[in-house]
């Protein structure tokens, strides 16, 4: 299968430096269906997976049977970077779309990230992406409007696709349904839709067949405050 991101970086890493008496660092290959879980919460996992295509997200659902997604997943990300330090998964991680990941054994990976400087800058720049979009979801809950939120959703997005060489003049793959988008900004449904409709009736964005193009980015970045 064809590596993306880090998925690449960790794949090319094992096959330049094979770590004596240990399990290759690259594992099997896995899939998992659109909607469905891929790790249960405070599963124990064996090994540490990375997105290598399809896309994902980290979610906690609540004993009133709603869910808050806490971040999404794209091709070459880390399923969750606690995973790099301990055996357990924190949230349940649900594939949005069909997903193929890899596992990595997790002590030959630590002793990569220690031998090899690209390795342990590429894990470092997603722990602090992680910390930071979590940061950001706090100041969404707490301080900004619903557009703000719609806004800086399709912007980050944009902008994690873009540094994997995932955007064509400004469209990039938008397969997020109007209950997840939702359930990531605590709005419902209903007022997701009230929004996008706003922005499409203003020029600001188009949406079709799973993709998503920003025809005003200047009007969109105003809108989220950057």
């Amino acid at each position: 299968m064809r590596g993306l991101g880090l998925c690449r970086v960790l794949i090319d890493a094992g096959l330049e430096a094979p770590l004596p008496n240990r399990p290759p660092l690259a594992q099997a290959e896995h899939s998992a269906a659109p909607r469905r879980p891929i790790f249960r919460s405070n599963e124990r996992v064996t090994h540490v997976p990375v997105i290598c295509e399809g896309w994902a997200c980290v979610a906690e659902h609540l004993t009133n049977g709603r869910r808050q997604i806490l971040s999404f997943v794209l091709p070459g990300d880390l399923i969750s970077t606690n995973l790099l330090f301990e055996p357990f998964i924190r949230h349940e991680i649900e594939a949005i779309t069909a997903v193929r990941y890899r596992g990595f054994d997790r002590v030959g990976l630590r002793e990569t990230m220690a031998a090899n400087p690209d390795v342990l800058d590429k894990l470092s720049k997603e722990c602090i992406e992680e910390k930071e979009g979590i940061a950001e979801l706090v100041i969404d809950l707490g301080q900004r409007m619903a557009d703000e939120r719609v806004a800086r959703l399709i912007l980050d997005i944009m902008e994690r696709l873009a540094r994997r060489s995932a955007v064509r003049a400004q469209t990039f793959a938008f397969p997020l349904r109007q209950t997840q988008i939702a359930d990531a900004l605590g709005l419902s449904p209903v007022y997701v839709n009230r929004v996008l409709n706003d922005f499409r009736q203003n020029g600001l964005v188009r949406i079709e067949n799973r993709s998503l193009t920003i025809l005003d980015p200047t009007e969109l970045r105003r809108l989220a405050g950057n």
